[in-house]
């Protein structure tokens, strides 16, 4: 049976952390061994029946082990590995810390190193002058010569942006459970007054920054649509009320908090709205479309524009066009497009699990 290793910093909350174990549980199915190991000891989510799990943390002790974490992280990580003499077929390294321990360790030249977001956006994006100049130095000699797999080909762009020159690169986009999707979308949503109602629906976590809520509410607000707007999500509740009562939408606005299970509001809403500025691989434009709701995204860095494609790419709007995006929402809603098999089986368990097993070829 062949054997992956998966490494990742952190097993506690998150959406790549929860997208690895999803790629766990579809590896398990497909009769492949997992091994997964932890950079920290934040590990709260449910780990998949069947994978083997570990915890190899380093917590510098002074200013100069900070300086030297990463290095002195892997060899930490090559002593547990020294006592594990069992071999991988394959490696994979998720998200930044895992990437910089792993390609400091005995691992490095057989690993994949995995981008879980878009790398100029979450690397360089916040750097001016001089000090990005050295950070894309840094993003450089990480990811020169090494196997990159990448969620969307827009994150594969990003890198090259940043100028790395990778010996191979594979894209290879999360794993969606589309049975799983199909069985908890049926339950029953909890609101009354929501439960026989047509809504916009939004979902995800309240930030400004990142998900753009401003043009969200904004582009709702130039939709001219009568429909309510649907907000499930925590985080920056307080500024959103804020916005809300700014643009006069108090009774059209519903915000509801955090969902364990946001399916069912998927199900009925009529669109789904994103409005983010980047993204990693935007799982709910998936999830969406699993509950045979359509979409309306703004076309940001990365993963829209890979998901919506065919006759969905109707629902792409460009980033800083709030009135664009007003006019999609009503287009998309009064004309949905036909959303089909072919549009989510790129992402379905036994199709990922089958990339992930080429890579051992």
């Amino acid at each position: 049976m062949p054997h992956v290793l998966l490494v990742i910093d952190q097993l506690t909350s998150g959406g790549a952390p929860r997208s690895v174990l999803k790629l766990t549980r579809a590896l398990l199915e497909s009769n492949i061994r997992v091994s997964l190991i932890s950079l920290s000891e934040r590990v709260a989510l449910p780990i998949p029946e069947g994978a083997e799990w570990h915890v190899v943390a380093f917590t510098p002790a002074s200013r100069w082990e900070k300086l030297r974490r990463y290095q002195l992280h892997a060899r930490r990580l090559d002593a547990f590995l020294a006592s594990h003499t069992t071999p991988f077929n394959l490696v994979v390294a998720n998200l930044h810390q895992a990437h910089q321990v792993v390609s400091r360790s005995t691992l490095a030249k057989q690993a994949w190193y995995c981008l879980r977001s878009d790398p100029w956006q979450e690397l360089l994006s916040n750097k001016r002058g001089w000090r990005r100049g050295i950070k894309r130095h840094k993003v450089r000699r990480l990811y020169d010569n090494k196997r990159i797999i990448a969620l969307s080909r827009t994150n594969l762009e990003s890198l090259g942006r940043i100028g790395s020159q990778p010996q191979a690169t594979r894209v290879i986009p999360n794993v969606l459970h589309v049975e799983n999707i199909h069985r908890l979308m049926q339950a029953r949503i909890a609101e009354p007054e929501l439960q026989d109602t047509d809504f916009c629906l939004f979902v995800g976590r309240l930030n400004f920054r990142s998900k753009r809520l401003d043009r969200l509410l904004e582009g709702y607000l130039a939709s001219g649509i009568d429909l309510p707007l649907v907000v499930i999500g925590d985080g920056e509740n307080e500024r959103l009320q804020q916005e809300v009562i700014r643009l006069g939408l108090q009774d059209r606005v519903w915000t509801l908090g955090g969902r364990d299970n946001p399916y069912p509001y998927m199900r009925q809403a009529s669109v789904l709205l994103l409005s983010s500025d980047y993204e990693g691989l935007p799982n709910v434009l998936l999830e969406s479309l699993a509950c045979d709701t359509p979409v309306v995204s703004t076309d940001c860095l990365s993963g829209p524009r890979d998901i919506l494609v065919g006759e969905l790419a109707r629902g792409l709007v460009p980033l800083e066009d709030t009135q664009a995006f007003g006019r999609t929402v009503r287009d998309i809603i009064e004309h949905p497009p036909a959303i089909t098999h072919e549009h989510i089986a790129p992402y379905l368990p036994q199709t990922v699990s089958a990339a992930y097993r080429e890579l051992m070829e």
